[in-house]
């Protein structure tokens, strides 16, 4: 996006235009010359008054000669982010405003201040001080000239700030609470656009009292418009139609001889009963009327019934009730979110009694097969769950809650199911692919009608998945016996993805981490809507199967301020280079909530938080990344992983906390998986050093143990060390694609702790062996020569650690081009590509790096946007 900053003389401009480069990232934009720095008769320190910086003194500042090259240059670069002060007239601005990138923004000062802060300028210039007539005759020429007055700029800006002169810091924190970077300021965002419509209908209201505007919508659709009042055939009220309204009568008086009608009810009376349904939202400036169907109102200006209105609205739209049985199975945070998010609300199940009171019961689960079934019947759950569903109530299983419907598990032959499906869970074959299966694939309905959809599942959708564990599709038995199936493949494997019958449905993947079209499964089944119409969406790519995850990666730390933000390292070095205007600051990218949510709207597969900042002295119960992750388990439906002091520590207080119950606490917050790293290492130094026994104490294990090995992550740290000859050193080495800096054919890749500030004598491979057989589920495979290099990721370092493990593999570090993911998918095994500073500088979003993989004939998730 492009700022454009215009004001009177004097305001403030350019400390604003200083605070969006040195806290937000913009770079500056120049025009050569302009109107701005020419002296007059009655103001001869005019220039002073302006204090246009002299961008001849800043080379790395861009300078143009016209408007029209620099609009060229921000049209070819409208992702990134820049500012420029440099308006001068109408022209120009009709030129910047026909990019849909470009914000304007004035600023103002009282004329008293501006005067001061002009005569300050001019003492340190060595420039005589202007006297208040004089400053007074050079603002109105500045102002209000004939032929080139900024009022005229002034009066079209979208942001208008008032500098009172409190100081930079209160300066400062009114932008930071502007929020001027929003792109919603240039896009509106589904409410502001439906409620400018509704403010946009008021202006056709004749109603003498006040002017009101409704939109109802639905799918984001607009059904019908009304406004205000008197009804059709009858003379308009701001003709005297109304005698009410024209009287001048008082709020509450003499209401029976209105006769205006609501916009609400115009809007509701248009479109008629048949096409208001469940999530049908209404838009209105004042809302005073409710009514059955409507799911949500959205109304802007205040009413004198507003209370009373909203407690009415609050009993007609009473959130249905789900209940939820948690046994303690990892994330269950974003599952709840996503059944608010479809408009019903969580009530928990605490004792086997609960299980007889509820209509509709959710039963999620991560983990092992016998581990989870034990507790169940432990906890004496198993018969009351029999009950429920034999009684004809809807029962959502997910995940372990869809393998517990079965017979048995090969995961533990020891433990029965509930035997209410015949068959049994094998594991994946691990000989031609990773296991576990983690990512995004089909539900396919199989033996049934292709027109129809069964509990919103599209074909062209898909889901994500997350387990060893399947039970395998060989034959029509299950749908002879009268069960609908989706099925999914996972290699040559083809498998039960989701099933259901009668009251049950059950899925292997979590509709809640699978975006909108989770969501739309979960809305469907708590609606009780088995079989719709489908939806026209076409996959990416060639058809059912797992497609390549693209993974945004947010590093987080503290910046000078104490405010945590996204930054990106060069090497890990996340500091600003020497020669920049913020040169030694820590690199300032956005904001962790903000642009999680933006990367979940581009298509992104899953979301990854890296902690780079030490909180020593923070109890861990108020650490600021457990409200980063709830904040964002609100908004965002797709696996997020946490990563950064996940180990046994020491709290505030001095108690000792295990690895575990930290973990725990991130998977309360909505993480769905842990990072963990330099203690990765250590805990494999120690394994080799027992002759690679098992100690079960390492976070690793126990993490995984309690909530499933695909819940652990271990992210590691090697970088080059080059070597003439294999013979050279004890560690397993690759034959480099260019030679090293010294002519060496070879390197081994040597794995670092701290952040790559320390080097151990462990290779790489040693380490993913190790962490394997601890329990790890997945590598988080980075490489500190390619970090923030942009040139592509290690394809040596990839094959060299995919081919000694059989768990899933994320490239990271190097991504700099759409090219790049196509790169490590096709020349490698990769299980997913992770992309961080290419994302957040704006050169390239998730969706159109996913559509240039797809039309490299790579099967990659479609964005979904349609509830």
């Amino acid at each position: 996006m492009l700022i454009g900053i215009c004001g009177s003389i004097s305001a403030g401009k350019q400390s604003v235009a200083a605070y969006l480069v040195e806290q937000q990232s913009f770079s500056r934009l120049h025009l050569a010359s302009g109107g701005v720095k020419t002296a007059s008769p009655s103001c001869p320190s005019a220039a002073n008054c302006e204090s246009t910086p002299d961008s001849a003194d800043k080379p790395e500042q861009k300078v143009f000669g016209k408007v029209e090259e620099l609009v060229q240059f921000i049209t070819e670069r409208w992702q990134q982010r820049w500012v420029t002060t440099d308006i001068w007239d109408e022209d120009m601005l009709e030129k910047l405003l026909r990019r849909p990138s470009f914000l304007l923004v004035s600023v103002d000062a009282p004329l008293s201040l501006r005067w001061q802060r002009c005569k300050a300028r001019c003492v340190a210039a060595d420039q005589p001080e202007p006297t208040l007539e004089a400053f007074v005759q050079r603002n109105d020429d500045h102002l209000y000239h004939q032929h080139s007055g900024r009022t005229r700029l002034i009066d079209r800006a979208e942001v208008r700030l008032v500098n009172l002169g409190l100081g930079l810091d209160q300066l400062h924190r009114t932008l930071e609470d502007l929020d001027l970077p929003n792109e919603q300021r240039l896009r509106p965002n589904w409410d502001q656009y439906f409620m400018q419509l509704a403010s946009l209908a008021a202006q056709r209201s004749n109603c003498m009292k006040r002017r009101v505007g409704c939109v109802l919508v639905r799918e984001k659709r607009v059904i019908s418009t009304g406004y205000n009042g008197t009804p059709r055939n009858l003379k308009n009220c701001n003709e005297g139609g109304c005698r009410r309204c024209n009287d001048g009568s008082m709020a509450g008086v003499g209401l029976s001889t209105c006769l205006c009608i609501h916009a609400e009810e115009n809007a509701l009376l248009e479109a008629g009963r048949e096409r208001i349904r469940e999530g049908s939202i209404l838009y209105c400036d004042t809302i005073k009327i409710t009514q059955v169907g409507i799911f949500e109102v959205v109304y802007s200006q205040s009413y004198g019934m507003d209370l009373e209105t909203a407690a009415v609205f609050a009993e007609g739209k009473e959130m249905p009730v789900v209940h939820l049985l948690d046994y303690v199975a990892g994330n269950v945070r974003s599952l709840v979110n996503a059944v608010e998010k479809v408009g019903y609300k969580i009530e928990w199940i605490k004792t086997p009694a609960d299980v007889e009171k509820a209509e509709s019961l959710i039963l999620p689960g991560v983990g092992h097969f016998g581990h989870c079934l034990s507790q169940f019947d432990r906890a004496g759950y198993l018969d009351p769950i029999r009950r429920h569903i034999e009684a004809g109530k809807p029962f959502l299983g997910i995940c372990v809650g869809l393998q517990a419907l079965f017979v048995g598990s090969e995961e533990d032959p020891a433990i029965q199911g509930l035997s209410l499906v015949p068959g049994r869970l094998r594991r994946f074959d691990d000989r031609d692919k990773s296991v576990p299966h983690i990512g995004w694939n089909s539900a396919q309905l199989v033996g049934t009608d292709q027109d129809q959809s069964f509990y919103g599942l599209q074909d062209g959708s898909k889901y994500y998945y997350v387990h060893s564990y399947a039970v395998p599709y060989q034959d029509k038995s299950l749908v002879e016996a009268g069960w609908t199936v989706a099925t999914a493949r996972y290699g040559n494997e083809v498998f039960v993805g989701a099933i259901g019958r009668e009251n049950v449905l059950a899925t292997q993947f979590h509709p809640e981490k699978s975006g909108v079209a989770g969501l739309r499964l979960l809305k469907a089944f708590l609606q009780g809507h088995r079989w719709s119409a489908p939806l026209p969406i076409m996959s990416h790519g060639p058809g059912q199967g797992l497609t390549r995850r693209v993974i945004a990666c947010l590093d987080v730390r503290t910046n000078e301020r104490g405010d945590l933000v996204v930054t990106k390292g060069d090497q890990y070095d996340v500091r600003e280079r020497a020669g920049t205007e913020t040169a030694g600051l820590v690199r300032n990218l956005g904001k962790p909530v903000d642009m999680a949510r933006k990367y979940y709207e581009q298509g992104a597969d899953e979301i990854t938080f890296l902690n780079i900042t030490s909180f020593r002295n923070c109890p861990l119960a108020d650490l600021p990344m457990l409200e980063i992750l709830r904040r964002t388990a609100e908004t965002v439906f797709v696996p997020l992983t946490i990563g950064g002091g996940i180990r046994d520590t020491v709290d505030a207080d001095g108690s000792e906390v295990p690895a575990l119950d930290v973990a725990t606490m991130y998977f309360k917050s909505g993480a769905d998986k842990v990072s963990i790293g330099s203690d990765a290492v250590v805990a494999a130094l120690e394994y080799y050093q027992n002759g690679r026994r098992l100690s079960g104490r390492t976070a690793i294990e126990t993490i995984s143990a309690a909530y499933g090995n695909q819940a652990v992550v271990v992210s590691v740290d090697p970088r080059r060390v080059y070597v003439h000859s294999g013979k050279d050193t004890v560690h397993r080495t690759v034959q480099n694609s260019r030679s090293g800096p010294g002519g060496e054919a070879h390197c081994w890749y040597q794995c670092t702790i701290k952040g790559g500030r320390e080097a151990t004598d462990l290779d790489v491979q040693q380490l993913v062996e190790a962490v394997e057989a601890m329990g790890a589920g997945e590598i988080l495979l980075n490489c500190i020569d390619k970090d923030g290099s942009n040139s592509g990721f290690d394809i040596e370092l990839i094959q060299a650690v995919k081919s000694c493990i059989k768990i899933p593999v994320i490239a990271s570090s190097g991504a700099g081009i759409p090219n790049h993911f196509v790169e490590v998918f096709t020349r490698t095994n990769a299980d997913a590509a992770l992309g961080a500073g290419m994302f957040h500088r704006g050169e390239y979003t998730v969706n159109e790096v996913k559509s240039y993989m797809a039309r490299e004939g790579l099967q990659v998730r479609q964005l979904e946007d349609v509830l």
